[in-house]
């Protein structure tokens, strides 16, 4: 029996990350600064270039975390943003 390699995650482009992110999030028009880490398929997206959050509200059945500085929505944080977790690492 042929042995089967294991599955590994595609990054995303930039583009199919913001995509993925307007299914989950309304996204303010603007400049936005995207960090997508590919071990844990998590996308942040930060509104401003430079920020100081305050408070962070989540949204825990969309996988969503909403962070503020202030009254200030400042960054947005989406887990499994590509779905692709659950394909890489199936149980």
């Amino acid at each position: 029996m042929a042995q089967r390699e294991p599955r590994t995650i595609v990054p995303p482009g930039r583009e199919e990350l913001l995509k993925a992110a307007r299914r989950r999030v309304s996204l303010p028009p603007g400049e936005l600064w995207l960090d997508y880490q590919d071990d844990v398929d998590t996308l942040y997206i930060r509104l401003k270039e430079k920020t100081q959050t305050t408070r962070s509200e989540s949204d825990f059945d969309n996988g969503v975390v909403f962070d503020y500085e202030g009254e200030e929505l400042v960054g947005i944080e989406i887990m499994d943003i590509t779905g692709q977790l659950k394909h890489a690492n199936p149980s």
